[in-house]
């Protein structure tokens, strides 16, 4: 797949059993209205555009076995939304008001980091 393919796969689900999801070029990113089930007001804004998104997938590699009846692209994917659903949960279980500030969502090597600015362009 190439890289518009997988971020329109990632748009589809992310708006998919009533989540709601758009891509904001303003904003850096996917802004996430409703994600797993519960507004989130102001969204979580997820830093990818399709180049960033094609490049952190690839990166990822050797899925095979995690997904073994998917193709090496979607497997990564899938692994990638896991990811953000696990970071969300985490800002949102946080006690501190601080964390829950932390909407700003930006892949990095070992997964997705929560931050409460967005990041910095070169």
């Amino acid at each position: 797949m190439d890289d518009e393919q997988l971020f329109d796969e990632l748009l589809h689900r992310l708006n998919s059993e009533g989540d709601s999801a758009e891509y904001s070029r303003d904003q850096g990113g996917v802004l996430l209205h409703r994600f797993q089930g519960i507004e989130h007001e102001p969204p979580f804004v997820l830093h990818v555009d399709a180049q960033s998104l094609g490049e952190h997938l690839r990166s990822m590699g050797g899925l095979r076995e995690l997904f073994p009846d998917e193709n090496p692209d979607i497997s990564a994917l899938q692994l990638f939304l896991v990811r953000v659903m696990e970071t969300v949960d985490i800002v949102l279980s946080s006690l501190s008001p601080s964390d829950s500030d932390r909407r700003h969502l930006v892949p990095v090597p070992s997964g997705i980091s929560s931050r409460t600015e967005p990041p910095v362009s070169p």
